[in-house]
């Protein structure tokens, strides 16, 4: 028995180190596991950063679709998930007898998120003028909206929509159109950027697109002698007793082309009370009806827009606020440039476009019995400039604005969209 002693403790101690020795393998196999686990997501965090630098979530641009201009279309271009955009511009601008201007215009943040193939959200998100301090600037949504993508055909939409009205409206981005201002026809009888509540349907039908929406009206207490601007509403708190019709088709058949026209249409009273004693406001049913082409071929850019706003019940509605709203407003205006970088330096990826555009604009083109015609408003307007993109995505403009009954004004401006 003695003997056996030591040997059956030397088997224990041997039992008890091959157990340890075993435990010690077992934490080692658990913490290569563990360093493959982290390794594997260090290559997965590695990957998002190669994503977003290749522009993941800031995919490249394409082209405007959709109803959106080239930053906001990008979301529709992703597989699933997110998409970032954007645009701004700075003006400087010198106005003849009165003081200058110098003005960080507008920043704009592009969120939109691609849930599956059929199902998009979108929107645009707006600094003006800097700050919101002092009333001198605002932050806004410009638009914000839900699409259920159904075929090319047919496709729903709805939220905060912009109005299809008009040329300027919804390709609003600097890089967009020529000048540095955008036309008075589309900004005081197509009053952009309008945008309101409502839902609708948009898509394509062979050689035509067309887009239709059912949209909370202008509200017509904003209305006065300058035009309809005032009116717009802008989803805050709209006020939703009248809502109004609007429908554009455009023909897109031929590369390069596009004509088109849209409507509007409802009442814009909203069931408003004014004055003292109150007096309700009258209907003010409003229709709003605009034509369009734009045409670019080669180096040449051709425009064209003509708007026509009439208002009813406006001799009742001055009569109640002592306004001089007009029942009839008209305008229009042609513009041309051409791209001469494309002959001074062929194979150039810049371009240089001298342009030049005429407008003619009466918010008082027939005011109602009783309301005495304001002149002021009849304006005919000459721009001439230069539109320089050193590249496709940032602008440089420069023109000069030539009023008939206002002051002239020179404009600079840098622009950019990604």
């Amino acid at each position: 028995m003695n003997n056996r002693l030591p040997l059956l403790a030397t088997a224990v101690l041997t039992a008890e180190a091959l157990l340890a020795q075993e435990t010690v393998e077992q934490r080692l196999q658990r913490l290569e596991a563990q360093n493959r686990a982290l390794q594997e997501r260090v290559s997965a965090l590695s990957t998002d950063f190669e994503r977003i630098d290749l522009g993941g979530i800031v995919p490249p641009l394409g082209e405007a679709k959709r109803g959106v201009g080239q930053g906001a279309a990008k979301v529709y271009d992703v597989q699933q998930g997110l998409s970032i955009g954007g645009y701004g511009e700075f003006l400087f601008q010198q106005r003849s007898g009165r003081t200058d201007l110098a003005d960080a215009l507008r920043s704009i943040l592009y969120v939109g998120y691609k849930f599956d193939d059929q199902w998009v959200f979108n929107s645009e998100i707006e600094v003006e003028h800097g700050t919101t301090a002092d009333n001198s600037g605002e932050v806004s949504l410009e638009f914000g909206y839900l699409d259920y993508l159904a075929s090319d055909a047919f496709n729903l939409r709805g939220g905060m929509l912009l109005s299809p009205m008009g040329l300027i409206n919804e390709l609003h981005e600097p890089t967009a159109f020529l000048s540095a201002s955008r036309p008075q026809t589309e900004t005081r009888i197509i009053p952009t950027t309008w945008r309101e509540l409502g839902f609708g349907a948009y898509g394509d039908l062979g050689d035509f697109a067309y887009r239709s929406y059912l949209l909370t009206s202008l509200d017509g207490d904003g209305f006065g002698a300058s035009g309809l601007r005032g009116g717009r509403q802008k989803g805050s708190r709209a006020e939703a007793d009248d809502w109004s019709l609007v429908t554009k088709v455009d023909y897109q058949g031929l590369a390069g082309l596009i004509v088109g026209g849209s409507f509007s249409y409802g009442d814009s009273g909203q069931d408003n009370l004014r004055g003292t004693p109150p007096l309700r406001i009258p209907d003010l049913r409003t229709a709003i009806v605009e034509g369009h082409v734009d045409y670019r071929t080669g180096p040449w850019q051709l425009r064209a827009l003509w708007a026509q706003a009439k208002v009813q019940d406006a001799g009742e509605f001055n009569a109640a606020t002592g306004g001089a709203l007009a029942d009839r407003m008209v305008g229009y205006y042609g513009e041309i440039g051409c791209d001469v970088l494309r002959w001074l330096c062929p194979g150039a990826s810049a371009q240089l476009t001298p342009f030049v555009r005429y407008e003619q604009i009466d918010t008082q083109d027939r005011v109602p019995f009783g309301t005495s015609r304001d002149a002021d408003q009849e304006d005919e307007i000459w721009t001439l400039g230069l539109n320089f993109k050193p590249v496709r995505q940032v602008v440089v403009k420069l023109d000069y604005e030539h009023w008939n009954d206002d002051f002239d004004r020179f404009n600079v401006l840098l622009g950019y969209v990604f």
